[in-house]
């Protein structure tokens, strides 16, 4: 399907003219900023993830340890062999990418649960070595990248980081969702629904699960090196357990399908407990509680709420459950 050019280039101008606005705002909180980092940041993992598990039906546990290899690739070629930001974060992603590629193979003999555990013992692997790297990884103490500078601009404010992340957060979501649409999006949504119907139709199904792992991968591994410029800093714990399945949470929580999805479970996931602060000892559980009623209320995810007749559902399903009166 062919983009829509007018509706694309309107799009970019509005968000590229709101990044310059946040970035010469003066009263702009430096903390709400840096969430806000976050939350693209993470959206542009979510979206790799929704390609490889909500599309493509290959459940990946393995996210937290992609985030780790890009991150730490960055700032190892930053440090050690004195790269800018922009060659350093395309090796990053790259190398990603091809450590990524090569989850594929259990793939194509495993699926489900099997896959799932594959991916996430990979995660924590990556961790491990990362921690045991000595001084080339900086060890457990992590390593501090040198400042960023990119086309002789200084990043060092939230307001700078913001442009240097949003511009291709931006290009990020557009590519996919024209992706999807096209003909190799188009396959890997059978490869999900039915795999033995694909192959009758001549889709090389093997090939096709190899891009999705590389395509998402190469997404993860890009964010690890946004985060990196973002943190300055880059360590093992930030890259746990937890990181992967907040990451599955962020897709399940916005729509396993949608790119606009992903974002809305991106912000979710990761506004939800800033916001949830003022209570204390119990955000944790309050957090929860939000979840799941996103989770009953919405199966489709917060991406139905852009759906006509979402409320309609809600109110139909609260008639369900009180009963006959």
């Amino acid at each position: 399907m062919r983009v829509n050019a007018v509706r694309l280039a309107k799009g970019s101008a509005l968000l590229l003219a709101i990044a310059a606005a946040a970035a010469i705002a003066p009263g702009v909180n430096s903390y709400l900023l840096y969430v806000l980092n976050l939350t693209l940041i993470n959206a542009i993992a979510a979206i790799g993830l929704v390609v490889l598990s909500g599309v493509a039906g290959q459940i990946s546990l393995g996210t937290a340890g992609l985030l780790a290899t890009g991150a730490y690739g960055t700032s190892m070629l930053m440090v050690h062999l004195g790269m800018g930001f922009i060659p350093a974060a395309v090796g990053g992603a790259v190398l990603t990418m091809l450590i990524g590629t090569a989850l594929a193979a259990p793939a194509l003999r495993l699926s489900g649960l099997h896959l799932a555990i594959v991916t996430l013992a990979f995660g924590v692997i990556v961790v491990q070595l990362i921690g045991k790297g000595g001084p080339l990884t900086g060890g457990m103490s992590g390593l501090f990248l040198p400042p960023i500078v990119i086309f002789g601009w200084a990043v060092s404010t939230e307001a700078s980081k913001f442009v240097c992340i949003l511009v291709p957060f931006c290009v990020v979501v557009v590519a996919c969702v024209n992706f999807l649409r096209l003909k190799p999006g188009r396959a890997l949504f059978a490869l999900r629904d039915h795999e033995s119907t694909a192959q009758a139709m001549g889709i090389n199904t093997n090939a096709y699960k190899a891009l999705a792992f590389a395509l998402s991968s190469l997404l993860a591994g890009f964010a690890g090196a946004l985060y990196a410029m973002l943190k300055g800093y880059v360590s093992v714990d930030d890259f746990t357990l937890w990181n992967s399945l907040y990451f599955f949470v962020m897709i399940a929580v916005g729509g396993m399908t949608s790119i606009f999805g992903a974002v809305l479970g991106a912000a979710a996931v990761t506004i939800l407990p800033e916001s949830l602060r003022g209570f204390h000892d119990k955000s944790q559980a309050v957090f929860g509680i939000v979840l799941m009623l996103i989770v009953i209320f919405m199966p489709g995810g917060l991406v139905s709420l852009l759906r006509r007749g979402a409320f309609a559902d809600m109110r139909a399903w609260l008639r369900r459950a009180r009963g006959p009166q």
